[in-house]
């Protein structure tokens, strides 16, 4: 059983028919043929019934579509894994408020000491910044989460302030003069919030969980991943928010918004560098890797 058959063999029932398959495979219709036949020889089992109109997979054919789905990801997961590596670019992936407010500061300065090393950099929720990492897509990683995983290297970096905001109205002017505002408009307000596999989620869930405010006794009226998304419904009077103080800095300077401060040890969390701890990183990797231990250790002695 080979790779290239099982290759033909999901192709088929994917675009279900022998046709297409040969199209985007850039092979002939009779290779794909002989490709299906040879894996139902191997097997000793019909895998795909055909008919003048239509093809249709057996039990034992999905049970193999599925196994041979997963396998083929992990050839494709691997060979991508060691472009990477081979690959004179850092490809970096970071969640929103790292790759927005933190990240550019970190390259400027890596860019002034070696300015002929390429980038790639996206930017996704942490959950799935760390689950790149792990598949081998990127190389280094910066997220507000961190979680056990033995496999990976999380350095903090930075820290990032939780703040509550709220529309500059008369009513929540008023709330300035109130001791312990933040957390009572949290707990009496409508919320708009950061959907899940966000690094802000997981800490503003776990203000919550230490202020022992659950889902039952918030006003929870939207989800969202952008804080340019939120700050707008904020600024347009949907509702109030939990969200980094970095990402509102501006829209508070100029009245659009109020900022109201959160207990210390609430408000403050780690943005982290993430890396494979075991990984075969390029020079040019383990040269900003470097790099940006050094800022670390800076701001640590400060």
């Amino acid at each position: 059983m080979e790779l290239k058959q099982l290759e033909s063999f999901v192709a088929v029932i994917k675009y279900g028919s022998f046709t297409k398959a040969a199209h985007v495979l850039y092979m002939s219709q009779p290779s794909i043929s002989t490709h299906i036949r040879a894996l139902e020889k191997r097997l000793d089992t019909p895998l795909i019934i055909r008919t003048t109109k239509q093809i249709r997979i057996t039990p034992r054919g999905r049970e193999l579509y599925n196994m041979a789905t997963a396998m083929l990801k992990l050839r494709d997961d691997l060979f991508s894994k060691w472009q990477h590596e081979d690959s004179h670019e850092i490809i970096i992936s970071a969640s929103t408020i790292p790759s927005i407010y933190l990240l550019p500061q970190i390259l400027r300065g890596f860019r002034k000491i070696y300015p002929d090393i390429p980038f790639t950099i996206t930017q996704d929720v942490s959950g799935n910044v760390i689950t790149s990492l792990l598949k081998g897509q990127t190389q280094v990683g910066f997220t507000g989460m961190k979680i056990d995983e033995d496999s990976l290297e999380f350095l903090p970096v930075a820290f990032d302030k939780m703040v509550v905001i709220t529309p500059n109205t008369p009513a929540f002017r008023a709330w300035r003069s109130r001791e312990n505002a933040a957390v009572q408009i949290i707990s009496k307000c409508p919320l708009i919030l950061r959907d899940k596999g966000s690094g802000s989620k997981s800490h503003i869930d776990t203000i919550f969980e230490k202020l022992r405010l659950t889902p039952e006794n918030l006003h929870i009226t939207a989800r969202l991943n952008e804080p340019e998304g939120i700050k707008n419904l904020v600024i347009n009077q949907v509702g109030v928010s939990v969200i980094s103080e970095a990402a509102v800095t501006a829209a508070v300077k100029d009245g659009t918004l109020l900022k109201f401060e959160l207990p210390k040890e609430l408000a403050l969390r780690r943005l982290y560098m993430i890396y494979l701890k075991h990984g075969t990183q390029s020079s040019h990797v383990k040269q900003f890797i470097h790099y940006v231990k050094s800022l670390a250790w800076e701001k640590k002695d400060q």
